[in-house]
């Protein structure tokens, strides 16, 4: 049975971290970024183009809504990881520990929000391409591929990733760019 293609991109270079806003835009670098992967990803071929609601994500979106003459959905399942209730200084230190961690010991509402992300994904009818985070785009290779580290992936900005959804289980078909990068 063939199954239903999509592309997961992490957004563009952020213009602040993790630990220093809760909702930064792009840089300049990343609005570049943004602009060449919407280059790669070619003219609009009908694909379904969903984003992340945070800021980063959609500035990162816009290079390919210009380029396909579209609005993205707002997918809101496709967000980074929760903190609820963190200040930004204890989020810093809560995702050092985290992206170090596997998910066998994470708490019931991160295994919620992973497992909503994976139930988006599954319910695919139509290929796509998705604009979101480092911890989504880790969290769907995990999924794909049985790691239960939280980090098996180091995507770099704008890295594009390609999975398949076939009979309801997610499969990694190619990673995007890797590079140490700063997570944030």
């Amino acid at each position: 049975m063939t199954g239903v293609g999509f592309i997961l991109v992490r957004h563009g270079q952020q213009s602040a971290g993790f630990h220093v806003d809760a909702d930064p835009g792009l840089d300049a670098t990343g609005h570049a970024q943004a602009a060449a992967m919407a280059e790669m990803l070619g003219p609009d071929d009908g694909r379904l183009l969903v984003t992340s609601p945070l800021r980063r994500a959609r500035e990162t979106v816009a290079a390919v809504e210009s380029r396909w003459g579209r609005t993205a959905i707002v997918e809101p399942r496709m967000a980074e990881v929760p903190t609820p209730g963190m200040s930004l200084e204890e989020r810093g230190h809560w995702l050092e520990a985290f992206l170090r961690g596997d998910w066998s010991g994470q708490p019931a509402h991160l295994l919620a929000w992973r497992d909503g992300i994976a139930g988006f994904l599954a319910g695919l009818d139509r290929p796509a391409v998705i604009v979101s985070h480092f911890v989504v785009v880790n969290a769907v290779i995990g999924l794909a591929t049985g790691d239960g580290r939280v980090t098996p992936s180091m995507p770099d900005h704008c890295s594009i990733n390609r999975f398949e959804v076939r009979d309801g289980a997610l499969h990694l078909i190619e990673k995007g760019a890797q590079r140490r990068t700063v997570i944030g």
